[in-house]
């Protein structure tokens, strides 16, 4: 879904940078998409054609259309910049379903090995036990229990905690705490607050604004704390450099205080936004190949138990 909606972005850039009108280019691009994706541009294309906004239309459709896209396209149409907006959001896209998709690359054989042992590691039993089949099946869910119940009730917290409030925050505290992926979080959480500041900057969204309504982009409440006093500052009349906490990378919050010295900001925040990406795939892709030898090892914990488990019962002692 996320490539498909890139690539549609990227389409949609292309025709309005050409000089096809925006009604056309809907129509245009639904008839080449995926049938989920055809379904919410004609959609588009009929909100359009009655008069009403894009952004107005885009925001019926929140399955969708995130909150962050249709902030940014109604900035975009305020301003008049919405070719180049749209062209940034492809690549926005194009950047989180790559670093999803490098994290989960990484995860898919150490789970596959999972299911493998624990269908490997009960056989001692099943043949010494008599081949009892129900024996056998109530250890296998046993053992793919043991990870699954802890993996459902992670998944269960991400995606059931709300998106605000003490709830989420203790739990983005939480993540980033976790080795390599805590990392991988904290730089993804940066580079998407600058990437979406470098947009609303290049939407023609005053520096005012751009620093408050960047912040729902981090997607970590624990790190849109370390952008949040800048806020104040700004609406006090300073300089967002000066408000930028001190726990962010030096090296940003120096080249912050550049952009805004040279009237570079937008250029910066742009780097900025590249430097943190590149170093949270980075960061996934460690997490990415460091997970299964941690998997590995609990696999061959098993595995010397059950053998242990299997020669106790030959030899008639208990393990």
């Amino acid at each position: 879904m996320a490539k498909n909606l890139a690539m549609a972005y990227h389409n949609l850039s292309l025709m309005l940078e050409a000089g096809v009108p925006l009604l056309r280019s809907l129509n245009t691009i639904a008839s080449g998409e995926t049938p989920h994706v055809k379904k919410a541009f004609l959609v588009l294309a009929d909100g359009v054609s009655q008069g009403d906004p894009l952004a107005e239309t885009m925001g019926k459709n929140p399955k969708l259309f995130k909150p962050l896209d249709v902030m940014l396209v109604h900035a975009a149409e305020t301003s008049g910049s919405l070719p180049d907006l749209i062209g940034l959001l492809s690549k926005w896209h194009e950047s989180s379903r790559r670093m999803v998709r490098k994290l989960w690359s990484g995860m898919l054989f150490p789970i596959a090995i999972l299911t493998i042992a624990a269908l490997v590691i009960p056989l001692p039993n099943f043949i010494l036990g008599g081949w009892n089949v129900g024996a056998y099946l109530l250890s296998v869910l046993m053992i793919l229990l043991l990870f699954w119940i802890p993996a459902g009730l992670i998944l269960l917290i991400i995606f059931g905690t709300p998106q605000t409030g003490f709830a989420r925050r203790l739990l983005d505290h939480v993540v980033l705490r976790i080795p390599m992926l805590g990392r991988a979080m904290y730089r993804l959480a940066i580079g998407r607050y600058c990437w979406v500041f470098h947009m609303l900057c290049k939407a023609g969204v005053p520096v005012t604004d751009c620093v408050e309504m960047s912040l729902s982009a981090t997607g970590n409440a624990a790190v849109g704390d370390l952008f949040r006093p800048a806020v104040e500052r700004v609406r006090a009349g300073d300089t967002m450099g000066r408000g930028l906490s001190s726990k962010l990378p030096v090296e940003l919050v120096e080249m912050w205080k550049i952009g805004e010295e040279t009237g570079t900001l937008d250029d910066v925040t742009k780097r900025l936004a590249k430097q943190n990406n590149e170093a949270a795939e980075f960061w996934f892709a460690e997490f990415a190949r460091w997970f299964p030898r941690f998997v590995y090892v609990l696999v061959a914990i098993f595995m010397i138990l059950s053998v242990f488990k299997g020669y106790s019962r030959i030899y008639s002692f208990s393990f």
